[in-house]
């Protein structure tokens, strides 16, 4: 029988999934914004009385400010206090 060896481990981050989290945030926009994406949008058509791609680019710049301050608040509440 052999001695098995346990890998070692990397220390947990507390904070590094949420740094992944708003790292990707500014990345996915980007993406969602992209004019080769947004030629799929384009298509004539309206959506409440707007036109489809208005109506998208804000939905998603919406979403994004909105998942901003989420994570604004996320990262005020897990600062420690000096």
């Amino acid at each position: 029988m052999t001695n098995r060896q346990t890998r070692p481990t990397l220390p947990s981050r507390p904070g590094r999934r949420f740094r992944d989290v708003a790292t990707l945030l500014p990345v996915t926009g980007i993406l969602l914004l992209m004019t080769p994406l947004m030629v799929v949008f384009t298509q004539s058509g309206s959506i409440l009385g707007l036109p489809a791609p208005f109506v998208y680019v804000f939905s998603v710049w919406a979403g994004l400010i909105i998942l901003t301050f989420f994570l604004a608040r996320r990262a005020t509440r897990d600062t420690p206090p000096r």
